[in-house]
Formats: structure tokens, C-alpha cells, sequence
């Protein structure tokens, strides 16, 4: 969500109280050298004069609210949060002061109260097309997708020149599915502002959508010439080469760059400035990752593999969980750091590793099963779900279970305290491409007719108890198998996956299929719905219809690296 840039905030004196003229304008000097700084992106150095304003007049809502900001930007949450709210204590009709709180509660998830203060903005200056806007991005995170487009327009309204608001606009239709709406919101957004990455990036998303997969290519494309570093973009990009399955290669060498960026965006690279310790210091680090990580390089270095900065990571990070453990709050999900640990675990974190083998396996499915018959077996199954035991060749299952270990690819952090890995952020190989291909060779009925959209892995921690939530994917099949050992599951009979089999509205947005659990359970139910439930085990798959809600049975897993719970989830063609 854009920020308001600090030079068009309200004036100085607006915010100032100060005993005579002469300090008002050493006051008013000091403000304007500060939010030039700040402009400029002299963080530093904005901070500090922000800090001397502040020693001389405590009361100054707007140094303090642009010393919150500054701390915003440097992933500081908290302390933006108790400067911004302070400098409304000081002035309750601070506009700005509201909008940014806004963005500052959002960072820390607090969504609801966002919601309040982004209003609020609306209100103090109905007029500002740039605060409908927030409260409309504010209203499309909450899943008011309508009300969002309600918001957009007003900006529009006010300002129909504003492109962001058009492609914000677009966005709501096309979560909503409404496609066309969606395309022209995003060609009117490029007409204004040609080149606009974001329209671009979004709009590809809509052509891929409607099958237009060569326009979409191009529109990725021209995105990724404005803004080369966005590693969402090229993700999508490289969907569309998995899908496309014409250039296996250019898919793979996608899917690793798109990795490379997103962790460069998170963590910096070798070349990085300071800001990077720093943020990462401030923002700290989710407990259960920092775990995973730490069980990783133990892992990689048992077995000879040399990291950089992998000793020293493992050093920090011991250090590191057994002081969260000791704390007050061991409870919390994230820990802060100090700038000695963030140094000390950054050069691990920036290096990439993947596990490599010589020839791959000479076959994937497992050749003693015969495929016809599973095939046979799944189109005759009255509610198309059914599982396949001994599902990989024994040389396959060693390679699943050894590239999931050693590779470092699981970037993308859950709120029920799992890890994922995609096809499109380089959890990607020939293998993964090879399984792909038997199942089309094997099962031509089932799997022929249908492109490969993507692929993931998902990876949990042996105290979660719960995984992923009722949910439901935009797929025609789903194929989903388990890898890790059976003598890791201390709950036989449980683990795996529950599917019920009542179809999902073809016509419920993606929200909808994933966020409102309340809304799928009572739609199961007021359909009658029953449900399967396939225990986990080792090498088993489940195929199952992929418009059917599903969740993961209850997880209880030896706590050890190698025992925890992977799945690998395959998803073929669209609803």
C-alpha cells in the first residue's frame, strides 16, 4: 500500500507549539531540513533531526509522527506504532497521522483497527482521493472486496487521472472474477501512466485467466522491463512456462530466479548496505522458521554440505531460541534481534542451496503399479477420490525426501506455523517436471486432457497440531503425496487428509475458497455434505476432484528434522 511521501504532510506550523516567533521559525527551518532528508531518503539523518526537534518540544506532533514513519520504513512497527499514536494523542485530527497509522497497523496485522484509522482519514479530508484509496486497499484486505471498489471509485471520482486507484480498482474485480472489469480498469491505469508495472504485472494475470497465455507472456514481460527485481511477476511468468510445458528449461531457470529475488527482497545479498541488518533486527524473525533453519543447517552440515556463514548461523540461532524460550513472552511468535545476531545470520539466510544428484531416476511412478487400472478405478469412483499407495519408485522417494531436506526453498512462512515451497520460487527440478509427464503417459484419460498448473511443497512442524485449513484450489485434479518416513508419525491412523465431497460454487471468489472457514463449513453442511478422511502414510497419494473442500488431519510428528510431516501437492488443469 503507497505511503503519502513525507513533503505532503500538513505544513509545520500546523503541529507546533512553541512560545515566540523566533522559535517557531528555528522550529519551522529545523522541520523543513528534516522532511527534505526524509524525502530524499536520508533516513538517518531525517531521524536525528526529528530527534532534536522532539529534545526542545516533546508536544510537536508532526516530528514525532514523521520519526514514526521513518521507524515504519525500518520495519520498526511497534515503536511507529507509539510515535504515530502519540502525535494523534497531541493532534486527534491529524490526517495524515491517521493514514499512515493505518499502513503502520497493517504491517503488524492489527487489521480491524486499520480499518478504523484509515476511515477516519476519509472523514478529515473527504476530499483526498489518496485516503479513499487506502480505505479502499484497506476494505480489499479485509475481503469487502465490494465496498473496496465502492472506495476506489470515490478516488476516481475525485481524481480520475489517479492511475493507482484504477489499478487498485482492477484488482477488487478481478478477485471478484468480474474479468473484463478488471482489464479495462488496468488498460485505462496504462493508459494514464504507460509502463505502469503493477498494471502490467496484474493485468497479466487476467489474460492468463482467460486463456490468452501468449498475451499474458507479453504483459509479464513488459513488466518485468520496468521493475526486473519483482519476483511475484516473474513467478507468474514462469507458472505459465510450467503450463505451457514447451520449454522446460526456461521454466526451471525462471522458478530459481524468481526464488533469488524473493530472497534478496527479504534478506538482502552479499553487496547489501546495513539497512538489511537493521530491518531485520527491528522486524526480527518468526520463532518457527528460525527452528526450521537451524534444524536445516544441522542437517546440511551432518552430511558434509558447506554454506556460507552456515557454523556462525548455527552458533546465533542456538543462541537465538534458547533466549526466546527463556523469556516472559516464549510464547510470541517472533523474536527481536540484536544488529551482532542479525549480522550473524544474514549470510546464511542470503545463500542458496539446492540438493543435486547426478542421473535422474529412471522412473518416477512407480513402474510395478499398473496405471490403467488406478485410472479406471478413480473415473469409476462415485465422488472421484481415491488413494494410491507405493505412488514413487523407491529411487524417486529417496530423491523427494532428500532434495526436500537439503534444498533450501521453503520461503514462504504460514500463519498456522508451516513453510512452503513453489514451483513458480524454485522449488523445481527435471524430476518434479518428469512426474509430471509420467502421470500424462500413464493415466492419458485423467491427466492427458489437462496442462499442469503448478506444484508445491509444504513442510510442518512436529508440535503444529493443526495444518492447512478447509480450503478449496482452482484446479480440475488434485494430486497430493506424503514423504516422510512412517516411523516419524506418532499418531498412525491420523496426519493425513480430510476431503469433502461436496463440490465448491464454481462462482465463490478465491477469498472465499480460502479464508472463510465458518462460510465452507455451513455450506457442507447445508448440502449434506459427507467427507473422506486418508490416513497418512509414507508413498501414499490421494487424487481427488479439486473442487472439493479439503483439509489436513491433525498432525502430531516426532520432533526431529527428518520427521517432520512433508506433502507434495500437484495441480492440474482449471475449474
Amino acid at each position: 500500500m503507497a505511503k503519502r511521501k513525507p513533503g505532503r504532510q500538513r505544513p509545520p506550523s500546523a503541529h507546533r507549539t512553541v512560545s515566540n516567533k523566533s522559535a517557531a521559525k528555528d522550529t519551522a527551518r529545523a522541520l523543513q531540513i528534516a522532511v527534505r532528508h526524509h524525502g530524499a531518503g536520508r533516513l538517518d539523518n531525517a531521524e536525528t533531526a526529528y530527534r532534536r526537534i522532539l529534545e526542545k518540544h516533546p508536544d510537536d506532533a508532526q516530528a514525532r509522527h514523521l520519526l514514526g514513519v521513518i521507524r515504519h520504513q525500518l520495519g520498526d512497527h511497534e515503536t511507529a506504532c507509539e510515535l504515530i499514536t502519540r502525535a494523534l494523542d497531541i493532534d486527534p485530527n491529524y490526517a495524515d497521522a491517521h493514514g499512515n497509522l493505518g499502513h503502520v497497523l497493517t504491517a503488524l496485522g492489527r487489521h480491524d483497527e486499520a480499518l478504523s484509522h484509515f476511515i477516519t482519514q476519509t472523514v478529515l479530508e473527504p476530499t483526498l482521493a489518496e485516503a479513499h484509496n487506502n480505505l479502499g486497499q484497506a476494505l480489499h484486505h479485509a475481503g469487502r472486496l465490494v465496498d473496496a471498489i465502492d472506495s476506489y471509485q470515490m478516488a476516481l471520482t475525485l481524481n480520475p487521472g489517479f492511475a493507482e486507484a484504477h489499478c487498485n480498482n482492477g484488482a477488487a474485480h478481478q478477485e471478484l472474477g468480474h474479468l473484463s472489469d478488471a482489464l479495462a480498469c488496468y488498460r485505462h491505469a496504462l493508459k494514464l501512466r504507460p509502463g505502469y508495472a503493477e498494471a502490467l504485472a496484474r493485468m497479466g494475470g487476467v489474460l492468463a485467466a482467460l486463456d490468452q497465455a501468449d498475451d499474458a507472456i507479453a504483459s509479464y514481460e513488459q513488466a518485468l522491463q520496468v521493475r526486473p527485481d519483482d519476483a511475484a511477476t516473474l513467478a507468474n511468468l514462469t507458472s505459465l512456462y510450467i503450463s505451457g510445458n514447451d520449454d522446460p528449461a526456461r521454466a526451471i531457470d525462471g522458478s530459481l530466479a524468481s526464488l533469488a529475488l524473493a530472497r534478496r527482497a527479504q534478506f538482502g545479498d552479499t553487496t547489501a548496505d546495513a539497512g538489511v541488518a537493521t530491518r531485520l533486527a527491528t522486524g526480527g524473525i518468526a520463532l518457527f522458521r528460525l527452528k526450521h533453519d537451524l534444524q536445516q543447517a544441522a542437517y546440511l552440515s551432518g552430511i558434509g554440505t558447506n554454506i556460507a556463514g552456515l557454523d556462525v548461523f548455527r552458533d546465533a540461532a542456538t543462541h537465538i531460541l534458547e533466549r526466546a524460550g527463556a523469556a516472559a513472552d516464549a510464547r510470541a511468535d517472533t523474536v527481536k534481534l540484536s544488529r551482532d545476531e542479525a549480522d550473524a545470520l544474514l549470510p546464511y539466510l542470503q545463500s542458496g542451496h539446492f540438493y543435486e544428484t547426478g542421473a535422474p531416476p529412471a522412473h518416477v511412478l512407480n513402474p510395478d503399479i499398473d496405471w490403467r487400472v488406478e485410472e479406471d478405478k478413480y473415473l469409476a469412483s462415485a465422488n472421484q477420490i481415491c488413494h494410491v499407495d507405493g505412488f514413487l519408485s523407491p529411487a524417486a522417494l529417496a530423491w523427494f525426501q532428500s532434495y526436500c531436506l537439503a534444498s533450501k526453498v521453503w520461503h514462504k512462512e504460514y500463519r498456522n506455523k508451516y513453510l512452503g515451497a513453489f514451483s513458480d520460487q524454485g522449488f523445481i527440478s527435471p524430476v518434479h517436471l518428469q512426474l509430471a509427464e509420467e502421470l500424462k503417459q500413464n493415466m492419458p484419460r485423467l491427466f492427458g486432457p489437462h496442462p499442469l498448473k503448478r506444484f508445491w511443497g509444504f513442510k510442518y512442524d512436529a508440535t503444529l497440531g493443526k495444518g492447512i485449513n478447509v480450503h478449496a484450489d482452482f484446479a480440475r485434479i488434485n494430486l497430493n503425496f506424503w514423504i516422510t518416513p512412517d516411523e516419524f508419525n506418532l499418531a498412525p491412523g491420523t496426519g493425513g487428509l480430510k476431503v469433502y465431497d461436496v463440490p465448491s460454487p464454481a462462482n465463490w471468489h478465491f477469498r472465499a475458497y480460502n479464508e472463510g472457514r465458518d462460510v465452507i463449513y455451513k455450506f457442507i453442511d447445508d448440502n449434506k455434505g459427507g467427507s473422506v478422511t486418508v490416513p497418512y502414510r509414507c508413498n501414499r497419494a490421494v487424487l481427488f476432484n479439486s473442487a472439493y473442500f479439503h483439509e489436513t488431519d491433525e498432525i502430531r510428528f516426532a520432533d526431529v528434522y527428518e520427521g517432520r510431516r512433508i506433502n507434495v501437492t500437484y495441480l492440474f488443469g482449471s475449474r
